[in-house]
């Protein structure tokens, strides 16, 4: 009965979770002008960023040493070795593991939800880092532009008006701008700094500037009208990110209580009874477990998608 209860209350939580970021999909959606602006901008720095992956031995963000790379390198994480932000996932998994298992409530299963839960946290943590840094740049970023603009006014090329800032802006985008004067200064051409900036820094507008850029300096055309229409399309979505946040915040509560619900319901089914408790242990518990935990995971994957699709926007 416990477990048909818990199935149920899955299904519900989960269908609840896509509801909600179906709801705020719908009251953020796209206009057409944001979605010809987002393709441009893939289509721009797609193919670029990508070979520069490539050559430079950056791991491939679908692999386990590449999505915590990834994760780490965005929210401005200076690591020593490419593998630091996986080993530290693996510890943090490792570390809960043995709290549930040794410590509390001294439960193999138990232990595997802390190391689950401490896989989340930590992804939590970067992502919230993140997202932090890159609302930060993106409102530096407006006086990066103007200071470029006014150098190349006074006919400055553009590595000594993108360099005039280093000075100017203060962390983070500023701390970005130091490290792209380190590698011209040994000898990295701008083109390829640039595309390390951008594979660094989260943020679209950004990776639009530093491509811009690119194109003006390989083709020599003139940089300033580019600006002038990247500082207009900032200006315009900054308008509606107000209005954007209030509407996923007005439901985040509600995403939240869902998705509390499913591990909440799986800790009463197990420590309601010894007779639970066996079951959950046996193979078809495990079994039940793996689908009420796929049925969650689905669940809150495709919320948050819809979530930061709207967030983005």
């Amino acid at each position: 009965m416990l477990f048909a209860l818990t199935i149920l209350a899955s299904i519900l939580a989960a269908s609840i979770v896509l509801f909600l970021g179906l709801g705020i999909a719908r009251i953020g959606a796209k206009t057409k002008n944001d979605e010809d602006y987002d393709r441009f901008i893939e289509e721009l720095t797609k193919a670029e960023v990508s070979t520069d992956t490539k050559k430079s031995g950056i791991p491939d963000p679908k692999t386990w040493v590449g999505f915590w790379y990834k994760l780490a390198v965005e929210s401005g994480w200076q690591m020593a070795t490419k593998e630091t932000a996986s080993r530290l996932a693996l510890g943090v998994m490792l570390f809960s593991f043995l709290i549930g298992f040794f410590v509390w409530p001294q439960d193999f299963i138990a232990g595997l939800g802390f190391a689950v839960a401490g896989l989340v946290i930590y992804r939590m943590y970067l992502l919230a880092k993140i997202t932090k840094r890159r609302k930060t740049m993106e409102k530096q970023l407006p006086a990066l532009i103007n200071g470029m603009r006014a150098n190349l006014q006074a006919n400055l090329t553009p590595q000594k008006a993108i360099l005039s800032q280093v000075n100017e802006i203060p962390a983070p985008l500023g701390d970005e701008l130091k490290i792209l004067e380190q590698e011209i200064n040994v000898n990295v051409t701008l083109e390829d700094a640039l595309t390390h900036l951008a594979q660094r820094v989260p943020s679209r507008e950004i990776k639009f500037l530093v491509s811009s850029i690119k194109i003006a300096i390989s083709s020599g055309v003139d940089l300033d009208p580019q600006l002038q229409i990247i500082q207009e399309i900032i200006t315009q979505r900054a308008r509606i990110a107000n209005s954007l946040a209030t509407a996923v915040a007005s439901v985040q509560p509600s995403i939240l209580v869902s998705a509390i619900a499913i591990p909440a319901g799986f800790l009463f089914s197990y420590y309601s009874s010894p007779d639970s408790q066996e079951f959950w242990k046996s193979f078809i518990g495990i079994i039940a477990l793996a689908v009420v935990g796929a049925l969650y995971a689905v669940g809150l994957i495709i919320s948050r998608k819809l979530v930061k699709r709207v967030e983005d926007a």
